[in-house]
């Protein structure tokens, strides 16, 4: 039987070196449609390394990629002596990058950019074959093995324990695993078995959905093959994957058509809302995780806790979203769309259904909605007065954070319920809007309320 391992976890830095610019009207433009602190990332991080460097019961730290904000070298650079204080307070970092930490030809993901006054310029770009050498000490030094193709590598965490750290960035289109990638995976599991070593993986995107509404808005930003790799990686033996990118909280589990169980350990950007680090503890047993997060860091917080200020950032931009959508459609398609995976042309061709949405969505209340609904029996008076906005706010916030606390006893899942089953009678009478009636069905069953693993404190059976 395995001994006790125990790392902290934190994912998606984006680090935004001071140097590219934090002020003027082209940073203002460029933080404005953001979900992320960017000119903040730098005391955040030092806020979170710091609580990381004193604690010490935990030597070891995973960071699960997106070190950088899109790829700047000017970022890297400046996170590097952050990485490095951590060693040398004893802490052993393993660490992979993905895609937003290098520039490809041809892909708009990682153009690294500086903000000068009111332009935007080219930053120094980062190639990918760069990032190797870049990082070889916090991982690739003591790998057992390194799969040069991918940059992922396999590694002795402490005696009875091996992670492997995959890298699945591929070329920005399929973020996933190559039959090479995946042949290498295999006889690092087997080498690992035969050593009597437990295994488990860390890797960026998420290999389960971290809310059943996510495949619909951003499969692309799914782990290529997602559904084959769970299946891969969980028969062979894998039980357990910590990822990032989604910036959601999030504890999912899946068991393969053999029976055997995976869990995905998603954890929130570590520079915007909820803004978390996690502690994990594996024993023989069981795989306990616990979240944390700083409650200060060294910046003009305006009056706010930081739980707040993040928050505030990220309200701002979803109420950009909600107002573009009804007064500025052509900003919603090209500037703001972009940031949840979907493109200007899938917008477009949907603006006949959300125009009016978005014009219905900033003006009406939750009892207005029931009326023109004809369903306002079922809207409680404890929540007629709540705007339609604002509920949809909660639950976005609500996915992120990882609480989903509308349980089918609540006023606000019961009057969803009868709203959304009018609605869907309604699409029924248009053709083009069976996807509006999948979300639909979608929120209401996994979305307004979740009892899957608790998304920030779980034990989880190993």
């Amino acid at each position: 039987m395995n001994g006790e391992l125990k790392f902290i976890l934190i994912t998606d830095l984006h680090y935004y070196d001071p140097a590219l610019g934090i002020s003027g009207k082209a940073y203002d433009e460029l933080s404005g449609t953001d979900m992320k602190c960017l000119a903040e990332s730098g005391a955040i991080i030092d806020a979170y390394f710091d609580k990381i460097a004193k604690d010490k019961d935990f030597d070891i730290v995973l960071i699960a990629g997106d070190l950088s904000c899109n790829g700047a070298k000017e970022s890297h650079t400046g996170l590097l002596p952050k990485l490095r204080r951590l060693k040398e307070a004893g802490k052993r970092v393993f660490l992979i990058t993905a895609t937003h930490d290098y520039y490809l030809e041809g892909n708009g993901t990682g153009c690294a950019e500086r903000c000068d006054g009111d332009r935007l310029s080219h930053a120094t770009r980062t190639g990918r074959e760069e990032l190797v050498d870049l990082y070889r000490e916090f991982g690739l030094d003591e790998a057992i093995s390194f799969h040069a193709e991918s940059h992922s590598y396999c590694v002795s965490l402490c005696e009875g324990y091996r992670l492997l750290c995959l890298n699945d960035d591929g070329d920005k289109i399929f973020c996933g695993y190559s039959e090479s990638q995946l042949e290498w995976i295999d006889s690092m599991i087997k080498e690992a078995h035969k050593a009597g070593d437990y295994i488990f993986a860390m890797t960026h995107h998420p290999v389960l959905p971290p809310s059943p509404i996510y495949p619909l808005f951003s499969q692309r930003d799914m782990l290529g093959d997602y559904e084959k790799t769970a299946c891969f990686l969980a028969d062979r033996g894998v039980k357990f994957i910590f990822t990032g990118h989604t910036h959601m909280q999030n504890i999912a589990r899946y068991t393969t058509p053999a029976g055997n169980d995976f869990y995905d350990i998603n954890t929130a950007c570590l520079v915007g809302y909820p803004s978390v680090m996690r502690r994990v503890v594996m024993t023989g047993s069981e795989v306990k995780i616990t979240s944390d997060t700083v409650t200060g860091i060294d910046w003009d917080l305006k009056g706010m806790t930081f739980e707040e200020y993040t928050k505030s950032q990220f309200s701002h931009l979803l109420n950009d979203i909600f107002d573009s959508l009804a007064n500025d459609y052509d900003r919603f398609a090209n500037v703001l769309a972009p940031g949840f995976s979907k493109t200007p042309e899938e917008m477009y061709k949907m603006k006949f259904l959300l125009l009016p949405f978005g014009k219905l969505l900033n003006s009406i209340t939750l009892g207005g909605l029931g009326k023109l609904l004809f369903v306002s029996g079922s809207v409680d008076k404890s929540i007629r007065k709540v705007k339609l906005k604002d509920f949809i706010l909660s639950i976005i916030q609500n996915i992120y954070y990882g609480d989903e606390p509308y349980t089918p006893d609540t006023a606000e899942y019961k009057a969803f319920c009868a709203a959304a089953g009018r609605a869907k009678g309604l699409l029924k009478l248009k053709k083009g809007t069976e996807d509006i009636a999948k979300i639909i069905d979608v929120i209401r069953d996994g979305v307004l309320y979740d009892a899957a693993p608790p998304d920030w404190n779980a034990v989880l059976p190993k």
